[in-house]
C-alpha cells in the first residue's frame, strides 16, 4: 500500500471517529436540554400545586364542583408528592424496581390513595395520550399498587 493511501485511510478513520463523537455529543446535549425542560415544567406544576394546596380561595376556584375545597387541597398535596416522584422517574433516576417499591409505599398513605381513587382515570388517560413509555410505566405501577392495597384492605 502506498504511503498516500495509508495516510488517506488513516485520515478517513480519524474523521469518522470525530464525526461519531460529535453525533454522540449532540445526542447528549439534546437529552440534557430535554431534561432541563422537564425540570422547568415540573417546577411550574409543583409551584401551582403548592399554591392550590395551601390557598383556600384558589382551591375553591379549581376544585371540582362536587368536591369540598379543603378535600381538594389535601388531594393536591398528594398530587404534588406524586409529581415530584414522577419527575425523578422521568429523569431516569429511579429503577423499575424502585418505582414499584415507592408506588407501594406511597399508596399506604391515605391522601395518596384518596387522590388516586379520585383522579385515577385522568392520570391513566394523560399517560396514554402522551405516548410516553416512562409515564405509562409510572401510572401502571401506581395503579397496580392501588389495586394491591384495595385487595389487602378487603
Amino acid at each position: 500500500m502506498k504511503l498516500t493511501t495509508a495516510v488517506l485511510l488513516a485520515g478517513t478513520a480519524v474523521s469518522a471517529a470525530v464525526a461519531a463523537a460529535a453525533v454522540t455529543r449532540v445526542r447528549q446535549q439534546e437529552r440534557h436540554n430535554g431534561q432541563g425542560i422537564e425540570v422547568a415544567a415540573a417546577r411550574v406544576q409543583m409551584d401551582w400545586l403548592s399554591q392550590v394546596a395551601t390557598n383556600h380561595d384558589l382551591a375553591k376556584l379549581w376544585a371540582p364542583e362536587d368536591m369540598d375545597p379543603e378535600e381538594y387541597m389535601k388531594l393536591m398535596h398528594a398530587n404534588r408528592q406524586l409529581c415530584a416522584f414522577s419527575l425523578r422517574d422521568r429523569l431516569g433516576l429511579v429503577t423499575d424496581e424502585q418505582r414499584d417499591l415507592f408506588a407501594s409505599v406511597l399508596m399506604q398513605n391515605p391522601a395518596i390513595r384518596a387522590y388516586w381513587e379520585r383522579f385515577r382515570s385522568l392520570r391513566i388517560e394523560e399517560a396514554a395520550t402522551a405516548r410516553d413509555e416512562r409515564g405509562l410505566a409510572f401510572t401502571a405501577a401506581f395503579d397496580r399498587a392501588a389495586r394491591e392495597r384495595q385487595t389487602a384492605d378487603a
